[in-house]
């Protein structure tokens, strides 16, 4: 099992056409073609019904789906709280929260609540999640999804924020939106992440595709934000990274704005009888 491997399922489920995955994965057809079988061939069974236009997922691939992007998560989780426990700072109390979160609302969050002697961890919002869940975090901010499960911690609103499609006013051709299909320089979250999973829910209910191959694809909304900044294409970035970065939102209908809650997570209280 290879890491590029779980990254070519997430991009097929995502563009459900092997062409489009190819070119989002930066490959030929055939040797993205030839990974996605060396994936079938390791798990046993096909994942992907080749015959249906769009592609489909089989049982097998639906079943491996939400375990694909657990498992990416995980592996980059791993080495950030490997590289955590490596630390010498004597912690007093534990943070987990997502890099975008900890680049922008989290410091200023800090000073209203007067924490000190703290280690900040940053993962993905599932490694988040898992950290608080298993009581290895004290706390943890992230952002939340209402079609996300939040079992296992206790949850308290701190927060709101939502993704916005913006460009540069320096961005030479515009992105617009013409009969369901979206035209112009796109970047995109890899797949496997949070917002990449939202934003193509979001697409897939209304039926709009990407008509180009995207620019830019990355799992961090920073890097995203400083491509559209130097003008090289439109994505969907956190409005609270937008402030004053002098761009602006895309002419696009209001569903395209994915509002979402900044939450402060705790592991669950302990019973009086410790269960």
């Amino acid at each position: 099992m290879e890491l590029q491997w779980i990254d070519d399922f997430l991009a097929l489920c995502q563009t459900r056409n092997f062409t489009r995955a190819a070119e989002a994965r930066c490959t030929t057809q055939s040797a993205y073609s030839r990974r996605v079988q060396r994936l079938e061939e390791w798990l046993g069974a096909s994942l992907f019904d080749r015959e249906s236009r769009p592609v489909r997922l089989t049982p097998a691939g639906e079943e491996f789906l939400t375990r694909a992007r657990r498992l990416r998560e995980e592996i980059f989780d791993a080495r950030r709280a490997v590289l955590s426990a490596s630390s010498h700072f004597r912690k007093s109390l534990r943070i987990y929260t997502t890099n975008t979160l900890a680049a922008s609302f989290l410091s200023p969050w800090l000073v209203e609540t007067r924490l000190e002697n703290y280690s900040l961890i940053v993962a993905s919002i599932a490694g988040c999640l898992e950290a608080v869940r298993r009581k290895h975090a004290d706390m943890g901010l992230i952002p939340h999804f209402a079609d996300e499960s939040l079992l296992g911690v206790t949850a308290q609103e701190i927060g709101r924020d939502r993704l916005i499609l913006a460009a540069s006013p320096r961005q030479k051709r515009p992105v617009v939106l013409e009969q369901n299909k979206l035209l112009g320089p796109v970047m995109v979250y890899t797949p496997g992440t949070t917002y990449g999973a939202q934003i193509a829910a979001m697409l897939d209910r209304h039926r709009i595709q990407i008509q180009e191959s995207p620019v830019c694809e990355s799992a961090s909304a920073e890097a995203l934000l400083a491509q559209v900044k130097a003008g090289l294409g439109a994505a969907w970035i956190p409005e609270i990274l937008l402030r004053d970065s002098g761009l602006k939102r895309c002419a696009a209908p209001d569903f395209f704005d994915i509002a979402y809650k900044i939450l402060l997570l705790k592991p669950p209280k302990q019973s009086a009888g410790g269960e």
